[in-house]
């Protein structure tokens, strides 16, 4: 991809403004904006203490690359769309309709299932009671799946739409019983390294030098744990689960997230390296049931008045937020693709001044981009 420098770029200058503001501002601390067009670089420029390699916890952004992740493997026979998630998973909930959820509810968030819950402290009172660490262990992310899979539903599948993290945290586990893999290992086998994705990892501080850890973006402090978050996954139920979960864990760069996308954009034409046609177009076109489901197999889509991809954005374009303050936004009819990396929440979780500011910035690239 080629570059162009930000100072020979005036389209964008807006947008550039308004990232550098939102560092003075208070509503992150570090973030990065990036702008490509096929194979060209049209914007980057860092903010605050970031810079353009910097490594971000993405949050939910790990759920796009969950479901790319799940439909190569249905690609190759291993799962279906179609598929019930009991004929995989162990439900022992005694809400008979758990029994009619298909994978492509759980894609989709209209399996019924709670939209999030606190099993983190579950987990923290099982350790006081048994005076034992369970935070992280293979006992403690067993513990917290069993809870999910012995959950009522909120409504029938397929009735209704409600984001959940708890269905992508299943999802996560069904990928690796039919792959025979850990998630991680599995991502980055099916996905991520075949893109050329090199820096995004769950659990970067294993992998890191000490020397690298700089390009480490802090979150902020958890009260769970009782220090500052660096380099381990921002959000609770991921963190109980071991920092790898289909629901969020990983860490990325934005040069990253544009190959991402890229990959989204050519698999649409067929030109995909693990992505065929009919999964991208599966990821890029909003489920057709519930009728007015704004979702995909994957990704979010546009939902005017008032959305985070702002007024200007492409009605046929698809995306997702991250808690942390990160975002991806992708038009795949012209090959564009919008990061927002940030990290709102290191001035804690209330921080809401990127929800008024984000919206702007992607406005101002909409504006760039046609002008």
């Amino acid at each position: 991809m080629t570059a162009t420098p930000v100072g020979a770029s005036p389209r964008f200058q807006e947008a550039a403004d308004l990232l550098d503001g939102g560092a003075r501002d208070g509503a992150y601390a570090a973030g990065v904006l990036r702008v490509v067009r096929g194979d060209e670089v049209l914007f980057e420029r860092s903010a605050g203490y970031a810079r353009a390699a910097s490594l971000f916890d993405i949050a939910s952004l790990t759920k796009p690359l969950t479901a790319a992740l799940f439909l190569v493997l249905s690609q190759e026979g291993h799962l279906s769309l179609d598929g019930l998630a009991s004929e995989v998973l162990p439900f022992t909930s005694p809400d008979p309709r758990t029994r009619e959820i298909r994978f492509a509810h759980l894609l989709s968030h209209t399996s019924g299932l709670p939209a999030w819950l606190p099993l983190y402290e579950k987990v923290a009172a099982a350790e006081k009671e048994g005076g034992r660490t369970l935070t992280g262990t293979a006992e403690g992310h067993d513990r917290i799946l069993a809870d999910v899979l012995s959950l009522p539903l909120v409504r029938v599948p397929g009735a209704g739409w409600e984001y959940s993290d708890l269905g992508y945290m299943l999802l996560g586990r069904a990928i690796e019983l039919a792959g025979f893999r850990s998630l991680d290992r599995l991502l980055a086998e099916v996905v991520t390294d075949p893109l050329g994705m090199r820096e995004t990892r769950y659990l970067p501080l294993a992998a890191l030098s000490e020397c690298e850890t700089g390009q480490l973006i802090p979150t902020g402090w958890s009260e769970a744990r009782q220090r500052e978050k660096v380099g381990e996954v921002d959000d609770e139920n991921a963190a109980a689960l071991g920092g790898i979960s289909g629901h969020a864990g990983l860490f990325s760069t934005a040069g990253n997230l544009s190959l991402f996308a890229r990959e989204v954009v050519r698999a649409c034409k067929g030109e995909g390296r693990v992505l065929n046609r009919p999964s991208a177009v599966k990821m890029t076109t909003r489920v057709a049931m519930p009728p007015g489901c704004p979702r995909t197999l994957g990704f979010d889509t546009p939902t005017p008045p008032h959305s985070q991809a702002g007024e200007r954005a492409p009605a046929d374009a698809v995306g997702h937020l991250g808690y942390t303050g990160c975002s991806l936004w992708i038009d795949p009819v012209r090959e564009i693709s919008v990061i927002l990396l940030t990290n709102r929440v290191v001035f804690g979780s209330g921080n809401r001044k990127l929800s008024a500011l984000r919206p702007r910035i992607h406005d101002a690239v909409w504006k760039g981009i046609a002008g």
